[in-house]
């Protein structure tokens, strides 16, 4: 995150804290300005990766539903011809590992990660947008209020799947 040339460092309960001090109320703006462009920028790059976990779960899920159901049919077809049996268990283990490899990747988990990440950047940026949006903010509320978007910013960093 950009940080201001104006600002110092104060430690307080064992944590490094940001305060911009000094600055104008427009240069306060502007790097609230800044904040809410690069949570739209984060939430668009989390939108691509949710659409392709989610592509990618989905077609997983498809292919083993298809190969589920070609598993029955071949079964009850097995007897009267033999040879399918083989071709059912040999399909349904092919599906078993598939299935497997799903759910170790946890594909489903990582796209809802992904979903969560890009709601929480979005609600950030409609924060920032409503305060932006007053006109009669003082310094030391905008300094606050910097210094709220900073933490939160820190939480979803330290929650998002990279």
């Amino acid at each position: 995150m950009p940080l201001s040339v104006l600002t110092y460092l104060n430690v307080r309960n064992n944590i490094i804290r940001f305060y911009c001090i000094i600055m104008p109320i427009q240069d306060k703006r502007k790097y609230l300005n800044e904040l809410k462009d690069k949570c739209f920028q984060e939430s668009k790059i989390y939108k691509k990766r949710y659409r392709k976990l989610k592509l990618k779960d989905d077609a997983i899920d498809v292919i083993t539903s298809g190969m589920n159901a070609s598993v029955i049919a071949l079964t009850i077809s097995g007897f009267v011809l033999p040879p399918l049996l083989i071709a059912s268990a040999s399909l349904s283990g092919f599906s078993f590992v598939i299935q497997q490899g799903q759910r170790t990747y946890n594909l489903k988990r990582k796209y809802i990660q992904h979903d969560i990440t890009i709601k929480q950047y979005d609600a950030l940026a409609r924060e920032i947008i409503s305060v932006l949006h007053r006109n009669h903010m003082s310094g030391a509320e905008y300094d606050d209020f910097i210094e709220q978007v900073n933490d939160k910013w820190s939480l979803i960093d330290d929650s998002r799947i990279i």
